[in-house]
């Protein structure tokens, strides 16, 4: 019975982060879309790269 509470509680914390993850989404895509952030053509290091992270490798399992 431990193993299964401390499996909800694995799967709480995932499932908070994934919260924060995809409110953070929102409100970047939010920003691009009022032209708030700018994307510069030769910028190396953007910020939406670095959120498309997790979704690019869930995809890449699948």
């Amino acid at each position: 019975m431990s193993y299964y509470n401390q499996f909800k509680k694995i799967i709480s914390y995932i499932n908070y982060f994934f919260g924060i993850y995809l409110w953070v989404l929102i409100i970047y895509a939010f920003l691009r879309w009022t032209g708030l952030i700018k994307r510069f053509l030769l910028q190396e290091h953007l910020l939406g790269e670095y959120l498309a992270l997790p979704t690019r490798l869930i995809l890449s399992f699948f």
